[in-house]
């Protein structure tokens, strides 16, 4: 109440006295009043200013200065208010960036200019001869595989609750969910089958082979024998007393980049369609396959929902990584002598602390949130030293290529199409892209040679390595929708 009480007394000899020396004498007199108010009110401050949990934190030199003439007894109440200055801003700044972190562009700049900063860096530990990489399935021992009873990351959550209302309900429905390649759609998939309780769960993953072998599935499911036809299967389903909700992983494989395409979704969609009954059918279709769906339907393919799966956020990426280290060995993974730049938001946090969330900002910021490349790349950056044995973690590096950024066109259209066929033979390449099979035959040994893709009976798939270069490189040029 005294600034209240003074600016009171002031306002009163303005009324009463005028603009003269009076009110001169009794403003400087006020002047001084508040000055004094001032520098009581530092010192009842100046405890909780430089208390432990304030000193000990980092500080730029003038705030340090300031903790250096705390106790000087001309300089205290200056360097008290400095300190709380101090203090203020820095608790402001924690503020704003807090409530802009919930927005991912922010949070990607912020994981951008930090990845700038460690790149200027270059003595992170990487040059330690003792320091080697871990070989084989030596990797998982210390960052798990997903298994069916690891920790689930709560993700997704508005989807499963859109997609609820419709294949969750009494109706029929045909819905789609969409995304990236790793994203975690299976996981969302068994998510959803666990919550039904109004029909018969069954989860079909898509055969690379197609339509024919998919249905054959389908029918081993329900009871039939697995060389049923469509009409058998079709009956069996009209007849049925069990309503089934049927989830299609990996329906992608259904579809192909070229003209006639579609006909292997569109048969299954006519298919499910037909047996009008109430059942329900959840298809996941990779996202670069359903661009070229959503294309090319018109309105022959109609769903009740579409769902997209959003990346997942740096603290969801944190969260599965975080549940993925083995805790339980004698050595796990450690983030010792890791040397990364201390970010605008890690104040209050150790060391330690600081370290582990600095690298799994730059593998979420790499991974654009995709936790299977943020996994990959996690497990790239283990090192065992030789002297001691310990398991340590050292920054990846990142795959570069000049030559894919300036590849012609074809070979970029046949680099496409592996992505968006997911696996394909080289006489499904030439059908996509319209290029001859000697062509497609001599890209893909360019591209085997540069690691760009793996084989698997006889059909090529983008390697896990390159997976989220060659999508950004795609990307850039316009060629596919991350």
């Amino acid at each position: 109440n005294y600034p209240a009480r003074g600016g009171g007394l002031l306002q009163i000899t303005k009324t009463t006295v005028g603009e003269g020396t009076i009110y001169h004498w009794v403003s400087s007199l006020m002047f001084l009043w508040f000055i004094l108010i001032t520098i009581v009110v530092l010192r009842k401050w100046k405890p909780y200013v430089f208390s432990d949990n304030n000193v000990n934190l980092d500080h730029p030199i003038w705030a340090q200065w300031a903790i250096n003439h705390k106790d000087s007894f001309t300089l205290s109440t200056i360097a008290t208010a400095i300190m709380t200055f101090w203090i203020f801003t820095r608790h402001l700044k924690q503020f704003v960036i807090s409530n802009l972190s919930q927005y991912a562009f922010f949070s990607q700049a912020l994981a951008y200019l930090f990845r700038i900063e460690v790149a200027k860096q270059s003595d992170t530990g990487g040059q330690n001869t003792n320091l080697l990489p871990l070989s084989g399935d030596e990797v998982f021992q210390y960052v798990l595989p997903g298994r069916e009873d690891s920790e689930l990351i709560n993700y997704a959550s508005d989807e499963i609750k859109q997609l609820s209302r419709y294949v969750l309900t009494d109706s029929p429905a045909m819905c789609v969910v969409s995304g990236e390649r790793g994203i975690g759609t299976t996981t969302f998939l068994k998510q959803i089958l666990y919550r039904v309780n109004n029909a018969e769960p069954i989860y079909l993953n898509c055969p690379n082979s197609g339509y024919a072998e998919l249905v054959a599935n389908l029918a081993e499911q329900i009871g039939l024998s697995r060389e049923s036809s469509d009409i058998q299967v079709l009956a069996h389903l009209r007849k049925s007393e069990t309503c089934y909700l049927f989830a299609v992983d990996n329906a992608q494989r259904l579809v192909k980049p070229m003209v006639g395409g579609l006909s292997g979704l569109m048969k299954f969609a006519n298919l499910m369609r037909r047996s009008k009954k109430n059942h329900r059918v959840l298809l996941a279709i990779e996202k670069s396959s359903w661009r070229f769906v959503d294309r090319a339907r018109g309105e022959r393919l109609l769903f009740d929902l579409v769902a997209f799966m959003p990346r997942w956020s740096e603290s969801q990426i944190t969260n599965l990584l975080d549940s993925r280290l083995n805790q339980e060995l004698e050595n796990p993974v450690s983030f010792d002598d890791l040397n990364l730049p201390k970010q605008w938001d890690q104040d209050d946090i150790s060391e330690e602390e600081r370290v582990r969330q600095g690298f799994y900002r730059i593998l979420w910021h790499y991974a654009d949130g995709n936790p299977t490349v943020a996994l990959r790349f996690f497990r790239l950056s283990l090192r065992k030293d030789q002297t001691t044995g310990k398991i340590v973690v050292r920054l990846f590096q990142a795959p570069q290529s000049e030559e894919l950024e300036k590849m012609p066109k074809p070979m970029l259209a046949i680099l496409r199409s592996i992505v968006q066929l997911e696996i394909s033979t080289p006489e499904e390449l030439s059908e996509c892209t319209q290029l001859t099979i000697p062509e497609v035959i001599g890209t893909l040994r360019y591209f085997e040679s540069r690691n760009y893709i793996e084989w698997s009976d006889d059909k090529a798939k983008i390697s896990d390595h390159w997976y989220r270069y060659i999508t950004n490189a795609l990307h850039r040029q316009h060629l596919l929708v991350k």
